[in-house]
This record gives structure tokens, sequence and C-alpha cells, in this order.
């Protein structure tokens, strides 16, 4: 009698093996995995782009499950979303003592999910989810892409159960069926003048106080005046933020407020950024894109977006893009 409960417990194993039920309980997806995977991926990236005094954190989510999992979650992803955007600026928070400023590449939060039997190779199980995070530009993943560069975005490999910096081809996403009621954006503002020490001003100080300069004013802080020679066409554009993205105009990209958007197949995604230095009271540009970028006849070296590589802009400058989009700065502060 005294053996009974093992031999019950032997019994039991032979019909559903303890290790076998764990996992299938580990594995079965919640709202609070997917959410554990969201913020996880979030964490890691703030260590992974930041540069410098510089916080960088990804913005853009892709949140991939099975079609059946996703039909099953789909009514959680908004409350999902919300708790993430909660914990990210928490996470933000947390680490803002080890940088001096916050400097997100994008201007919202971006998040959408898909679902899909396949990705990059891997069946993507009942039990699976991966997330995928980038700076910017995520594409919803069913268009055709006109340029052949590869994503650059960070994902848990499950070999390693790490999260890695990958190249991914955007032919990667043509089997995961994105839905619009599976996307949201969640705008964001963060203060990313650097922190200052309170000091008193010296009397008769002309130092100009940059801390005053607002970030959006009616005006604009400068004028960007651009022509397309592909489809003749000329537009202008008041820089109203104090960082802007040039790209090239996509469904994916038409949430944010500070992105120039520009109809052309020349102009990469994104191309260049186009920021306001409070240190120098200088505009600046940086060029990340395999294309060539010019200001002023001069030729602008690519750099990584996480690691841009500032380019100090006269008042007024030519800038020109792949020799087919000119756009004539025009600081107006």
């Amino acid at each position: 009698m005294a053996d009974q409960p093992n031999w019950l417990y032997k019994l039991g194993n032979l019909l559903v093996p303890s290790s076998q039920s764990q996992t299938t309980s580990i594995a079965t997806v919640t709202n609070k995995r997917i959410l554990t995977e969201l913020v996880n991926s979030f964490e890691d990236s703030i260590s992974r782009e930041s540069v410098g005094s510089s916080m960088l954190f990804n913005a853009h989510f892709l949140i991939i499950l099975h079609p059946d999992t996703y039909e099953e979650r789909q009514n959680a992803f908004p409350v999902i979303v919300d708790e993430a955007v909660k914990a990210f600026k928490a996470i933000i928070e947390l680490h803002k003592g080890q940088y001096e400023r916050v400097a997100p590449v994008a201007s919202s939060w971006f998040f959408k999910f898909g679902g899909g039997r396949e990705f990059g190779g891997e069946t993507v199980s009942p039990s699976d989810i991966y997330v995928v995070g980038a700076l910017t530009g995520i594409l919803p993943g069913n268009e055709q892409r006109q340029s052949p560069d590869k994503l650059h975005v960070t994902r848990r490999v499950k070999q390693t159960n790490r999260y890695e910096k990958v190249d991914v081809d955007f032919n990667t996403f043509q089997h995961i069926d994105f839905r619009e009621p599976g996307a949201f954006v969640v705008k964001f503002k963060f203060d990313t003048s650097p922190i200052q020490n309170e000091r008193t001003p010296m009397p008769g100080s002309a130092t100009r106080n940059v801390a005053d300069l607002p970030r959006s004013i009616a005006a604009g802080l400068a004028e960007i005046t651009y022509y397309i020679a592909e489809l003749n066409k000329e537009d202008t554009y008041l820089m109203r933020d104090r960082e802007i993205v040039v790209a090239r105009e996509e469904p994916d990209n038409q949430h944010f407020p500070n992105y120039l958007l520009l109809e052309s197949a020349y102009v990469s995604n994104p191309h260049a950024r186009i920021r306001y230095d409070d240190a120098t009271q200088m505009f600046q540009l940086a060029s990340f894109s395999r294309n060539e970028t010019r200001v002023n006849e001069q030729l602008i070296p690519r750099s990584e977006p996480a690691n841009p590589q500032w380019y100090t802009l006269p008042d007024k400058a030519q800038i020109l893009i792949n020799s087919m989009v000119t756009l004539n700065f025009q600081r107006t502060t």
C-alpha cells in the first residue's frame, strides 16, 4: 500500500507525461505572454540601439502568431498595446539616469499583429510568438517593395533564445496576413533636449536660451521646397518639429506627423533625418540611404539609424537625393 501513490504517479505519466503537460501549459499563448515578449523586445532595444548620451529604442513592432492564435487573441490586441505602452514608458523612466536625452527616431509606437503559418523559413505553431522590432520603417508585409534593400530588425532567435540583430528580406513577410484591425499607432512625446544643470545667467550675457525654442511653431523652424523630377512635381514642407524623417511615401508611414514623405522610388525609407541641434544652435542632416545624398554638391556619407553621423546644414542649402529629388532647405528661425 505504501507504494501505491508512486505506482499511480507512474501510471499517470504513461497516460500523460508530466513533461509534456508542463510544456503545453508553458507554451500556451496568453495575453500576458504576448505582452511579456513585447516588453522584453523593447527593453533589449534600449541597450542595443542607444549610443553615447542618447537613448534610442525600437518604435515599430510586428507580432506574428499562428492564424488560430491570432483569431483567438485578436479582441485583446488593443488592451495588450495599451499595457505595452505603459510598460515602455516605465522602462524609459527607469533608464533615463543613464542618458542625457531621449532621442527616438520615430514620433509614435507602431504595432501590427499578423497571422501566418510560416515565417523566415520556420513553421509558426499555435504556441509561437514572433516579435520583430525596428527603430522605424517596418512595412505591413504584403506590398511589393521597389527597393532591394533588406530590413535591419531585432528578433529572438530560437536556437539561442536571445535577441539578435538580423537582416530580413522583405519577402519574408509575404506569407503573413496583416489586417487593418490589427494595426495600432500610439503617439509619444519626450523632451529630447539635453538635461542641463541649472545655472544663474551672468549679467549682460547675450547667450541664446535654446531651451525656450519651441518644438513646434506655426511658422515652422525651417521651410523645405522640394521638386520630384520623375513626377515633375513641386511642393513645400514646413519643418515644425525639432527633428524630421525624410522617407519614401508608403502606407505604413503616413501616420507620422514628423515625416517628410516623397513620392519617389529613388527615395529610401527612411532616407535621412534633419534635426535642430541645441548645442550648436544649427540644423544637421544624417543620411541612411545606400542611394546618393548630397548637400550643396558635397556627398554625405551613409550611416546607420542607430548611429547617425550628423552633417551641419547651412541656413540655406540644396539637398539632392539620388540625382532625382531636390530639397531646398531654408532656415526660418
